[in-house]
């Protein structure tokens, strides 16, 4: 799965969602440095970024893929035709980075079976990780987001065989699942539908389109609320689907069926979450700030400490037509600014990393 190669550039995720250092060779750049350039090379300088994003339409035939997507372009990363080779992408969904730099891709799968796809960031090539014959334990049913734990074990959320949502821990070496929470594993506040989970500074979150918050124990599975009906003030989150975070003491939220003051406005919001309150802040939607591209069904949202912006995902509309966008949005003022645009639709996922070098 590409887990054993030891010279590359690879853009990493940390567990809070938030852009890290870009890693080249076996030691760090510092090392190889003199004292004066060392201590230079350890400010961080912003450079050009892609945001890699799921497409569960567009790839040939009736497959999906994973796009680049820059200002610039869009270009496929990886499909069922490029490069050649198993397993399929048919209904890509969830995307994460591995510790090594290597893509976790869910795959919901509408020809073959639910499967979770390791892909190769620079040739795009696909492995199967689990699923469809590989690994124990419980079956995967609809896997939809995925994280990846400081162990590099692979958290994924799903359905059981009732339709019930459960939290896996998939191993990456074995593809063997086992539930982290759900069923009858774990106590306290149940999420219920369309769940999703996030893995922000070492803290394994659900959200549900309940609106609901809860942190999960990795170890007992038990849930605990962070904010809901039931607790914090604000605007009520509709359907939470992904998160992020600028600060030690807040979340950030896309809240994809957020309604605007304004109902003629789009749907859709940022929302910054109190972790100690679970009181909730409107951070951008159509409405507020006025002006900018256009809030309309956000489904990712991630936070680039570098140029200090969160990046969101917009999904694009396969019977309308309307192109998906990643927007960027500042934190601060919630003003909203076009990055790139991409003619898919039925995109989940999305994630940020500097340019490949040529």
């Amino acid at each position: 799965m590409g887990r054993s190669r030891k010279s590359r550039a690879a853009a990493l995720l940390g567990a809070s969602g938030v852009l890290a250092t870009v890693l080249s060779g076996t030691g760090t750049a510092a090392q190889a440095l003199p004292a004066r350039a060392a201590a230079m090379a350890s400010v961080p300088a912003c450079v050009a970024m892609e945001a890699l994003v799921s497409d569960a339409t567009s790839g040939p035939g009736l497959g999906g893929e994973v796009l680049r997507a820059t200002p610039g372009g869009v270009s496929p990363l990886s499909d069922d035709t490029s490069p050649a080779g198993s397993p399929e992408l048919d209904y890509p969904r969830g995307l994460a980075f591995l510790p090594d730099g290597d893509i976790v891709v869910t795959d919901k799968g509408h020809i073959a079976n639910p499967v979770l796809i390791d892909i190769d960031p620079r040739t795009g090539a696909r492995t199967l990780i689990s699923g469809d014959g590989r690994g124990s334990g419980p079956e995967l049913g609809v896997p939809y987001t995925v994280a990846v734990e400081a162990s590099g074990d692979i958290l994924v959320s799903d359905v059981d065989i009732m339709g019930n949502p459960e939290l896996l821990r998939i191993s990456p070496d074995t593809g063997n699942r086992a539930i982290v929470t759900g069923g009858a594993v774990g106590s306290g506040p149940t999420p219920f539908i369309g769940v999703t989970v996030a893995l922000v500074r070492g803290v394994i979150y659900l959200m549900d389109y309940g609106g609901t918050i809860v942190s999960v124990d990795p170890v007992t599975g038990d849930r605990t609320l962070v904010s809901g009906t039931f607790r914090g003030t604000g605007p009520a989150l509709v359907a939470p689907v992904s998160m992020t975070s600028d600060a030690p003491d807040s979340v950030v939220v896309a809240d994809r069926d957020h309604v605007p003051a304004d109902p003629g406005k789009g749907r859709g919001a940022l929302v910054r979450v109190d972790l100690a309150t679970g009181d909730r802040t409107l951070l951008s939607d159509d409405a507020s700030p006025s002006g900018g591209q256009q809030f309309s069904f956000p489904v990712a949202v991630t936070y680039n400490a570098c140029e200090k912006a969160f990046y969101v995902l917009q999904t694009g509309i396969a019977s309308s037509g309307t192109p998906a966008k990643v927007l960027k949005v500042d934190p601060v003022t919630g003003a909203r600014k076009l990055f790139a645009k991409i003619q898919g639709a039925d995109n989940y996922g999305m994630l940020l990393r500097p340019v490949p070098a040529a």
